[in-house]
C-alpha cells in the first residue's frame, strides 16, 4: 500500500470486516493444530496452509493498523463444532476453517472501494476455496468444488 489512510478514508464497514477476519484467522491458526494431531500425513500441507494463514492474518492486521484501528488479538481458547478425535472430523474442521475464513474474506470484498484491498481479500478468498478442495480430497468428499465458496 503507498499512502496511509485514515479510518475515515478506510471505513467504518471496512474495519468491521477486517475484524472478522481478524477473528477467522485467529481461529484457523489455533484449529488447525487439532486437523494436525489427527492427520499427521497431511502435516506438511496443514504447515503450509497454516503459513498461509498467517500472512493473511497479518494482511488484516496490516490493514486495520493502517486504517487507525488495533487489531483484535486471538480469543484465549476456541470451541469446535464437534469433538476432533478421528481423521473424518479433522477433515470435516479443515472445511469449517476455510468456509469461516472464505466468508470473512468476501464480506471484504464488498466492503471495500479499494482496488489493492479489494484484490488482497478476493485472493485470499480463492485460496480459501482451493483449500478446500484439498480438504475434500484428503477426505473423499464429492464434489470437490463448492459454488460460492464462504456464502
Amino acid at each position: 500500500m503507498s499512502a496511509r489512510r485514515s479510518a475515515a478514508e478506510v471505513g467504518a464497514e471496512t474495519l468491521a470486516a477486517l475484524q472478522v477476519v481478524m477473528a477467522a484467522e485467529h481461529a484457523a491458526l489455533w484449529s488447525y493444530g487439532l486437523v494436525s494431531a489427527q492427520l499427521p500425513e497431511s502435516a506438511a500441507q496443514v504447515a503450509t496452509m497454516v503459513a498461509r494463514h498467517q500472512g493473511l492474518r497479518d494482511v488484516a492486521a496490516d490493514r486495520l493498523v493502517t486504517g487507525g484501528a488495533q487489531p483484535a488479538g486471538p480469543a484465549p481458547a476456541y470451541t469446535t463444532p464437534e469433538t476432533v478425535d478421528d481423521a473424518a472430523s479433522a477433515v470435516r474442521l479443515a472445511l469449517t476453517i476455510e468456509t469461516d475464513c472464505a466468508s470473512a474474506w468476501r464480506a471484504v470484498v464488498g466492503s471495500t472501494d479499494d482496488p489493492e484491498l479489494r484484490a488482497a481479500a478476493l485472493s485470499a478468498l480463492t485460496d480459501c476455496a482451493l483449500r478446500m478442495v484439498t480438504w475434500r480430497g484428503v477426505g473423499g468428499l464429492t464434489p470437490l468444488t463448492e459454488a460460492f465458496p464462504g456464502l
